[in-house]
C-alpha cells in the first residue's frame, strides 16, 4: 500500500509540473483509453468468463530513453468485471440421510492499477506495439446463493476483501480518427482467500478492445 501511495503522489507530481505541448496527435502529453472486452480464468481456476468494462488515464513522459522517442506513459486504469461459478454438492447434515445441493458464485471485482506503459514507437503517430507492466488493487466482493435439490432456499452470503496483486501485458495501437484504436491482452493475478471461496486466486487473462484519446 506504500509503494500505490507513492506513486500516486509522483503521478500527481508529473500532471502538475509536465509543461503542455501543442495540441494535436504529433506531440501528446496525456492520453485516455475507455475500453471493454472480457475476462477469462478458466485456465487458473473454476470462475468463468465474462465482461470487462473500464478506463485509464496517462501520463506520458516528455523524454526519449535509449533511442525510443518519448516511450515511457505511466498511469492509472479502472476496471470492473464479475465473474461467476456454479456446481453441485451433497451434505450429510442435510435432511436426515444427507442431500445433494446446487450453488451459485457471483466474484465481483473492480480493480485499480498503476500502469507503466512502453512504446515501440512515437505516441500518436501510426502504428504502435507496446508492453505494459503494473500493482494492481483488488476490491472485491463474494456473492453466493444455494438451494437445496428439494427446492429449499439456503439464502444469500455476502463477502468483501479487499487484494493486492499484479498484471503484466502486451497489445498495439493504430491511428484511426482524432485517436487510436487499442488491443490489448493482459495477465493480471492476486490471491483470494476467503470464507467462501477458499484459498485460491483470480488469475485470469483479460482481453479488451478500446479507444485512446491524446491530448
Amino acid at each position: 500500500m506504500r509503494y500505490l501511495i507513492t506513486s500516486l503522489i509522483a503521478l500527481g507530481f508529473l500532471l502538475t509540473t509536465t509543461p503542455a505541448l501543442a495540441g494535436g496527435a504529433d506531440h501528446p502529453n496525456f492520453a485516455v483509453t475507455p475500453h471493454m472486452g472480457a475476462t477469462a480464468p478458466q485456465p487458473f481456476g473454476e470462475l468463468n468468463s465474462w465482461p470487462v468494462f473500464g478506463a485509464d488515464v496517462g501520463v506520458i513522459l516528455p523524454f526519449d530513453v535509449a533511442g525510443f522517442d518519448r516511450p515511457l506513459q505511466m498511469g492509472f486504469d479502472a476496471s470492473y468485471t464479475a465473474p461467476g461459478a456454479e456446481g453441485e454438492g451433497q451434505h450429510p447434515m442435510l435432511g436426515a440421510d444427507g442431500a445433494d445441493y446446487h450453488w451459485d458464485l457471483q466474484q465481483r471485482m473492480l480493480t485499480v492499477q498503476f500502469t507503466t506503459l512502453w512504446r515501440f514507437m512515437p505516441p500518436g503517430q501510426g502504428f504502435s506495439a507496446h508492453l505494459l507492466a503494473g500493482p494492481r488493487v483488488y476490491l472485491m466482493e463474494s456473492v453466493l446463493e444455494a438451494q437445496g435439490n428439494d427446492g429449499q432456499d439456503f439464502g444469500e452470503h455476502r463477502e468483501t476483501n479487499t487484494e493486492y496483486g499484479f498484471a503484466v501485458g502486451a497489445g498495439a495501437e493504430y491511428m484511426l480518427g482524432p485517436g487510436a484504436a487499442v488491443g490489448t491482452v493482459v495477465f493480471a493475478r492476486s490471491p483470494l482467500d476467503q470464507r467462501i471461496t477458499g484459498e485460491a486466486n483470480t488469475g485470469a487473462f483479460n482481453l479488451s478492445v478500446g479507444y485512446r484519446i491524446f491530448f
